[in-house]
């Protein structure tokens, strides 16, 4: 594909947590754009206390409960990710129960019965052509030395988006977490390292297994760069760089990453990797939070920004504007809206657990 082209529109067919689908050479999923930002609050775990929050980037307004407010109801569950689709309805990602919502993006109805078939403790989706696909860590879980649970039967679960009917299941290794699409590929990121699968006519074999011989550690997160290359977050290092045609390893660049999330994205020209880091002390009580930018031709890593506890950031690719929060899991979040340099425009009051920022 054209590899201007390809980013210029590829942030705007994502919209959400760094999914985005490169269908053919040439062709890339266009969405048009308000100016709007789906706010998910993920909300306490034991609690359901997940909402949603629509935030303006005109106005600088944010509506908050704004699921309850369209449906009568609470989403009542914990709402891990999500992404939008071309059509402009948001998937939201729930667990506990484990669901996907669909909603229209700027009323936040619902749009359809919620998916639960073939879902366990599901983690992110893409929605592309008349497929849905979906990240799950599934049931069976092993407990390490440390006391931490690992699900080594992850996989993906593939769907028709006319009728949601599941179509199959495909096991990918342990802890599958973000998934991005190149072309006919599947980019899974799990504790192996990065799957890569042929979704050629449903078939979802494995075609290659990518991790740097340095870097230990499980892959979290993946997103692009505006040369269509494959960036990969490894906690336990950094990131690594991937070119998607050749399935190799072309950079590994050490930068602070959180360990427990693991979310990257891009800035809007393509040009930097966003990742963010919280530092907590000896009784798990934060001390430092800061984002931070590698540049995808240097490698180069500056602090951009910097508070005290977040847990997400997104980039509007309307404006450029990066989105993070001082976060709380036991009351309202307070979102931050800051410029491409580092300098704070916004704040508003959002909800339980911001988290993550789906733009359309």
């Amino acid at each position: 594909m054209t590899r201007s082209i390809f980013f210029k529109t590829a942030l705007i067919a994502a919209a959400a947590i760094s999914i985005f689908s490169c269908t053919k050479e040439n062709t890339v999923i266009t969405v048009p754009m308000d100016k709007k930002v789906i706010v998910i609050n993920q909300g306490n775990y034991t609690e359901h206390s997940a909402s949603i929050s629509l935030y303006d980037e005109v106005t600088g307004q944010v509506e908050n409960r704004v699921f309850e407010t369209a449906n009568g109801v609470s989403i009542g569950a914990t709402v891990i990710s999500g992404t939008i689709a071309p059509n402009k309805q948001a998937y939201l990602i729930c667990n506990n129960p484990d669901k996907i919502e669909i909603i229209d993006s700027k009323s936040a109805k619902v749009a359809t019965t919620p998916m639960t078939e073939g879902l366990e403790s599901p983690r992110a989706a893409i929605v592309l052509d008349n497929r849905i696909y979906v990240s799950n860590w599934g049931y069976e879980y092993n407990v390490l030395p440390s006391g931490y649970w690992e699900f080594n039967k992850s996989y993906i679960a593939v769907y028709d988006l006319s009728t949601k009917a599941l179509i199959k299941k495909v096991l990918v290794g342990t802890d599958a977490e973000g998934i991005v699409i190149y072309g006919s590929r599947l980019f899974v990121a799990t504790k192996e390292g990065v799957r890569v699968l042929d979704i050629t006519g449903d078939q979802m074999a494995t075609v290659a297994t990518i991790r740097a011989n340095s870097v230990t550690g499980a892959a979290k997160y993946l997103t692009f760069d505006k040369y269509a290359r494959v960036w990969a977050s490894f906690p336990d290092k950094g990131v690594i760089q991937i070119d998607p045609v050749t399935l190799t390893v072309t950079n590994t660049v050490e930068v602070p990453v959180d360990y427990m999330d693991g979310y990257i994205t891009t800035d809007k020209a393509g040009e930097k990797i966003l990742t963010y880091y919280t530092k907590f002390n000896s009784s798990y009580m934060p001390e430092e939070a800061s984002i931070y930018t590698v540049d995808v031709t240097s490698g180069s890593v500056s602090k951009l920004f910097s508070g005290t506890y977040f847990y997400g950031v997104g980039v509007s690719p309307s404006t450029g504007n990066i989105f993070t929060a001082e976060v709380s899991f036991t009351s309202n979040s307070v979102m931050k809206v800051v410029g491409p340099d580092g300098t704070l425009k916004g704040t508003a009051t959002t909800g339980v657990g911001t988290a993550r920022y789906l733009f359309f």
